[in-house]
């Protein structure tokens, strides 16, 4: 999968089938190659990284037809972004293991995000919308080795698609 990094730097970038996912980088050391969670071997993802904007999704929820979203919502992340970082601020001991298809399987930590919220409140008042802030996490674990894991837009995809486990590493991140 190509790179298509935004905001001309290489902190933020864009994803998924078509860059509709803005997302930022994270890396972590010290984590084993593999875990069992539930009686299913997990390995580890590729890229790590915390899921920003789910722009596609937000699209396809809330039926937004607003011409050229997607630049819109880049454009407004990139000029919010010049005065306001967005950025990992620390990974709660909250470990979620996920799945949506019963096939592909996850496990994320959850994560605190500087901004983000704000950047929701700007394009929701700007775009007359009412997009629930994201649940902000990692994908740690999945079930297809160095593979993205599953999205997980807001709270309403927490609630009915993960559930709490008990920290699968055996340390604080």
């Amino acid at each position: 999968m190509e790179r298509t990094f935004i905001c001309r730097n290489s902190k933020y970038e864009l994803m998924a089938v078509d860059n509709e996912v803005i997302y930022l980088l994270v890396s972590f050391n010290n984590l084993p190659e593999e875990i069992t969670v539930q009686g299913i071997t997990l390995y580890l993802p590729s890229p790590f990284h915390v899921s920003l904007v789910y722009i596609g999704k937000i699209i396809e929820k809330y039926n937004i037809s607003i011409p050229d979203f997607l630049n819109k919502i880049v454009e407004d992340f990139c000029d919010f972004t010049k005065t306001n970082d967005i950025k990992v601020i620390h990974y709660k001991n909250e470990y979620r293991f996920a799945t949506r298809d019963d096939i592909k399987k996850t496990v994320v930590v959850m994560c605190e995000v500087s901004n983000l919220n704000k950047f929701f409140d700007l394009i929701n008042t700007k775009y007359g919308l009412n997009i629930k802030y994201p649940s902000t996490h990692v994908t740690l674990y999945n079930t297809l080795k160095a593979q993205p894991g599953i999205f997980l837009m807001d709270s309403d995809d927490i609630k009915n698609f993960t559930v709490a486990i008990e920290n699968p590493i055996g340390h604080l991140l």
